[in-house]
């Protein structure tokens, strides 16, 4: 059965064992963590007991160290591909096997539609990135998790399928955010693309992204999970059926709607068809 988790630093940022807490306490089996963006523990690559003994439950079912692999300053990615390297290393010692980025944008900051994005140039730097991280990741025994965005590099689901056939590794692993390969010209064939993902990578999907949102002033703005447009109940039988190995974390949901969102995916994946 599909396990519920959150990206840490959405319920906020505390040391490790109060973080922790917090989110058992909401129900979560597990969590994203970005170490950066959630924990108040000083340096704490050097601290690594105490985020392993902080996290056995919930647990770690992806460290995030995204990173720009097309920044148009070198020295921005060689130091986003050391900082996503040392993830590699410590991630089996706080027990999980996956580390995560996306695909990033020529932009720079923020990562926004930049026209050599979807270009055949931008993929092969991130190929030749990944590949790389890719080896890395072999030799500490872990994965890379790829995800794809519809303004970065990897704006569908087919660019990611070529750009993960061409790193040819099987250290590499996939996250599915819907949410992201959305815009406002391709709203509505949603679930098509979800169906085309859950296709192209089948059980190499590792995690999903569980996003909702709404239309605004001609833009996509997130909201709580079943206050908005997505089909949850359609999408959860789908991920059951699928892919129900995955991970299911709420990426963006915070506050209020984290219980609301909560309630809601827990009854459907305990929903018989």
């Amino acid at each position: 059965m599909n396990k519920l988790g959150i990206r840490a630093h959405d319920v906020d940022k505390y040391h490790a064992k109060d973080l922790a807490s917090k989110i058992d306490d909401l129900g979560f089996d597990g969590v994203q963590l970005v170490i950066k963006k959630a924990l108040l523990d000083d340096a704490p690559f050097d601290h690594l007991v105490v985020i392993k003994n902080a996290f056995v439950k919930p647990y770690i079912m992806m460290l995030g160290a995204y990173f720009n692999p097309v920044h148009p300053i070198e020295k921005e990615v060689m130091d986003g591909m050391t900082y996503f390297k040392k993830h590699l290393e410590i991630a089996s010692c706080l027990g999980t096997s996956y580390v995560g980025s996306e695909t990033g944008s020529y932009q720079g900051s923020p990562w926004t539609l930049h026209p050599k994005n979807h270009t055949d140039e931008a993929m092969e730097r991130v190929v030749k990135v990944f590949r790389e991280l890719a080896d890395e990741a072999k030799k500490h025994h872990v994965f890379v998790a790829i995800e794809g965005a519809y303004q970065h590099v990897a704006y569908s689901p087919k660019r990611l399928k070529e750009i993960i056939d061409h790193i040819s590794s099987p250290n590499v692993k996939v996250i599915v955010d819907l949410f992201n390969y959305l815009h406002i010209g391709n709203v509505d064939e949603r679930m098509s693309i979800l169906d085309e993902a859950i296709d192209l990578f089948g059980d190499h999907i590792v995690i999903f992204h569980l996003k909702d949102f709404i239309i605004q002033d001609n833009e996509l703005v997130q909201v709580g999970l079943g206050k908005g447009l997505m089909d949850y109940p359609k999408i959860i039988q789908l991920i059951k059926e699928k892919a129900p190995d995955a991970y299911l974390i709420f990426e963006g949901v915070t506050g209020e709607d984290i219980v609301s969102s909560y309630q809601l995916i827990q009854s459907l994946l305990k929903k018989e068809v």
